[in-house]
């Protein structure tokens, strides 16, 4: 356990001294003060909420796993880093971790940054359930946008850098954003966030029980997929 912890402590002193994460941030931040505003809270805050739901997410989290994962072969660390006396799965694990920590603290601080701008510009209707209800929901959304990743860790690693992962990102959101609306749209794993929180009004989790069952299988497929080939990194 302790070499975890040890792997989860390197991890995070990598990224979060990393240009991409705070530069993303930025980016991210400077998008929701644009898309800001509204009739009322619920109308501001959704605004946000589908903002991150369809671009954010899949953008914004693809590219920091996309360079957690292959700046260890741009900066050509990877040897030193397999030569290390821990198990690579705990590395696989301690940089999953390292991803899911600070894409949630970027989700946070993109919901604290829209609700301080909703208070500057004077949106009407604010009150304690509105804004339990919204956190919940880019929570949630977050999580899902999370279970995505994993394809892009394994891309990562299987292309040996980060151009290709981000390359995979940018062309899942494509397809998200043209098939989301059809039928086959529920059962695509890159357009279920968006659909989940705009039919979530009536309902917790609104969409069938195999939309759900896609993300999970994706993230399983990529996790394992990743840990597999880690495990045998040094034999490509």
């Amino acid at each position: 356990m302790k070499s975890l912890w040890n792997a989860v402590y390197v991890e995070n002193r990598k990224l979060s001294r990393s240009p991409v994460l705070w530069g993303m941030l930025v980016f991210l931040l400077f998008v929701t003060g644009i898309r800001s505003g509204g009739a009322d809270w619920n109308e501001h805050l959704g605004n946000m909420s589908f903002l991150f739901a369809s671009v954010f997410g899949l953008m914004g989290f693809g590219t920091i796993t996309a360079w957690t994962f292959g700046r260890e072969y741009a900066d050509r660390t990877i040897k030193d880093l397999l030569a290390l006396p821990i198990s690579r799965v705990k590395i696989v694990i301690a940089k999953g971790a390292v991803i899911a920590f600070w894409c949630l603290v970027a989700t946070l601080l993109i919901f604290g940054f829209s609700l301080l701008l909703g208070l500057l510009i004077g949106v009407p209707g604010l009150s304690s359930e509105i804004l339990l209800h919204h956190l919940g929901q880019l929570l949630l959304i977050a999580v899902f946008h999370l279970l995505l990743c994993s394809p892009v860790a394994l891309l990562a690693s299987i292309s040996r850098g980060y151009l290709v992962p981000i390359a995979y990102a940018f062309t899942t959101l494509m397809v998200a954003l043209t098939a989301g609306p059809t039928a086959l749209g529920a059962y695509l794993p890159w357009s279920i966030p968006a659909l989940h929180l705009s039919s979530s009004a009536s309902a917790a989790f609104p969409l069938r029980t195999a939309s759900y069952i896609v993300l999970i299988v994706v993230f399983e497929l990529g996790a394992l997929g990743t840990m597999s080939w880690w495990r045998r990194a040094d034999q490509r």
